[in-house]
């Protein structure tokens, strides 16, 4: 199959939008076949990817397997930050480029963090449904309230997202502690925040320990029943990705007081399944809060995030630098 032709068409993997004007308005231009054929296996990506130039990517996995079946697959962009589905070592192994969009919804994660946190805080999920029981609380003593400005934040990683968040969260709480093997020391300097040694110390500190970190095979269950263990009476805030939290040590640390409330807009299962016995028993616990993966959404942000996917892919499709590589420039004769 002739280069040109490959150049000719993008599949948009699994389009979680209502439309493909976005993309189309930036890629029609160039004379780019917009297919949006709907893919969530593997299989589905190999069936509908056959001729494909660029993967546009959601949640699909992008697996060794699917570019090893897709030989004219030169770059596969992710809608939004995290690049835990597809394999970015065998993409560099393959010589195929793998990039992302970092920073589109930086202002709505961060504000959707304040919410849960804040919200955790102030018990509004609890009071909110004693209302709706019908039971307005006259006295709320039998709840445990803190005073935000006597509890200590933590935060386990501290880009773009989470630097956003402690400056939100910097007139409630007392003092804000960093945990970021990535972030040598005078990255740190100007947001005052302090640094510790690891997720442990945070627990053992704070009062609230927000999550900000990127899921990679290093930082799977990064907080689990050990982790949990150095808590006490904490309110755990997750943004990020879900296996950053080992799903098992929840409810036990909900259960002890170790954690009094948890807050998290990621979950094990994407949609949750309903059916499964922990999922139903720490979606139903008291303590808990959920939303569906929505942190990152605004109307602003859901529109730069595909305008800015499609620039990057229009970006490749004429041969210039990639803003946001992760795996380097596309490899010489893939365009």
């Amino acid at each position: 199959m002739s280069t040109d032709i490959v150049k000719r068409r993008v599949l948009i993997t699994d389009m979680r939008h209502a439309d493909s004007v976005e993309e189309a308005s930036v890629l029609g231009p160039l004379g780019i076949e917009l297919s949006t054929d709907f893919s969530v296996t593997e299989d589905d990506l190999i069936r509908n990817g056959q001729g494909t130039f660029g993967f546009l990517v959601s949640h699909a996995p992008v697996t060794r397997r699917v570019m090893e079946a897709l030989p004219d697959l030169a770059i596969v962009i992710k809608y939004g930050v995290g690049i835990d589905n597809i394999d970015v070592e065998a993409a560099r192994e393959l010589g195929k480029t793998v990039a992302h969009v970092p920073d589109y919804a930086t202002e709505e994660v961060a504000l959707h963090a304040l919410a849960l946190a804040t919200g955790g805080m102030r018990i509004i999920n609890a009071v909110s449904n004693a209302v709706r029981d019908g039971n307005w609380i006259e006295d709320p003593s039998p709840y445990r309230v803190p005073r935000g400005s006597e509890l200590d934040l933590g935060l386990i990683g501290f880009g773009r997202i989470a630097r956003r968040f402690a400056m939100y969260m910097k007139p409630v709480v007392r003092r804000i502690f960093v945990c970021d093997p990535f972030l040598e020391g005078p990255a740190l300097q100007g947001y005052d925040v302090a640094r510790v040694v690891g997720p442990a110390d945070l627990f053992a500190r704070c009062g609230v320990v927000s999550i900000h970190a990127p899921l990679t095979p290093q930082t799977r269950n990064m907080v689990n029943q050990e982790t949990l263990s150095h808590a006490n009476d904490c309110i755990l805030v997750n943004t990020a990705r879900a296996g950053l939290i080992d799903r098992h040590a929840i409810l036990p640390a909900l259960e002890s007081g170790r954690l009094r409330h948890f807050a998290t807009d990621v979950f094990w299962d994407e949609p949750a399944d309903f059916s499964d016995p922990l999922t139903a028993a720490i979606i139903d616990h008291p303590g808990v809060v959920v939303t569906p993966h929505i942190a990152w959404y605004s109307q602003a942000s859901e529109q730069q995030l595909r305008r800015d996917a499609a620039m990057e892919m229009a970006r490749a499709i004429r041969g210039e630098r990639l803003l946001n590589s992760v795996t380097g420039a596309i490899k010489r004769g893939a365009l």
